[in-house]
């Protein structure tokens, strides 16, 4: 039985502080082992899409108050460079402001996303364990490495865990390229490892996909059976492999390939229109 600990609502700033390696982060070292260490000593900057999604992610999994306390709602017609806008700045103290309007409409997207999700049974928030049951956060050990993980919500006696993700769209074909594009095949199968070794029990993964413009459109995608065992083995892989790097102390990057260029199956050759003949008279 490996040493394993759950921690219920336990802040994102204690969580990263605990030891243990993540899967976003270790799911670098199956491009190379320079991935890996690039990942761990350079902080990625969030993109707006990413800092919406953490904003919603806070709304719908940590509740209004947990929001209030961290968000707040820009004024309409106001400039932050002005007396009144900087006073009001400086009110907020270090909550983070989100802006109404736009291409993006940062606040009405939060709020819009949430409203939909609302919908389903699982967000609606109105059962007594809901908050306690989001964000999870759970240490083991797996191939002699602590592991660590934060998982959205993990619905116990269902057997389910649940991953909310915000997205530009739910078509299921192009949501499924990005779950390939992305490695999250990687991390269903980490966070259902996780969950297992937590409860002793076998868990499902389902990713709760949330569009981020009107109208918020929400679809719910099940990770197979064969698709968490394809994640499961890439997790080994990249566990063994970090423990060779650990031990030889290399973290060199791939040696540079000739990769040959072949057209994607959806091309469309190109071919010669008949040029029309110039008009003699």
């Amino acid at each position: 039985m490996t040493d394993v600990s759950v921690a219920y609502n336990q802040s994102d700033f204690a969580y990263r502080r605990e030891e243990g390696i993540n899967q976003s982060s270790l799911k670098k070292i199956l491009q190379s082992p320079a991935h890996y260490k690039a990942a761990l000593d350079f902080k990625m900057m969030p993109t707006p899409a990413m800092e919406m999604g953490t904003a919603a992610h806070c709304l719908i999994l940590d509740g209004q108050e947990a929001f209030d306390a961290q968000y707040v709602k820009r004024p309409e017609n106001i400039k932050l460079t002005s007396k009144e806008g900087k006073e009001w700045k400086e009110s907020i103290g270090r909550k983070k402001i989100l802006t109404t309007g736009g291409k993006d409409d940062p606040w009405g997207a939060v709020q819009g996303m949430a409203e939909s999700l609302r919908q389903i049974e699982w967000y609606a928030g109105t059962d007594a364990e809901y908050i306690k049951r989001n964000e999870v956060s759970i240490y083991w050990d797996w191939l002699g490495l602590r592991c660590k993980a934060r998982l959205d919500s993990v619905l116990v006696e269902e057997g389910i865990v649940l991953d909310l993700k915000t997205t530009d769209t739910v078509n299921p074909e192009l949501f499924t390229k990005k779950v390939v594009g992305l490695g999250y095949d990687f991390q269903a199968a980490y966070y259902a490892k996780a969950a297992e070794e937590a409860y002793g029990k076998p868990f499902r993964f389902i990713f709760a996909a949330v569009e981020r413009k009107a109208p918020y459109s929400v679809d719910l995608f099940e990770v197979s059976d064969e698709m968490l065992e394809e994640g499961m083995r890439k997790c080994e892989a990249a566990l063994r492999r970090l423990k060779r790097c650990q031990e030889s102390n290399d973290w060199s990057n791939n040696a540079p390939a000739i990769n040959t260029l072949r057209y994607p199956g959806w091309y469309q050759p190109f071919i010669e229109t008949q040029e029309p003949e110039e008009d003699l008279f």
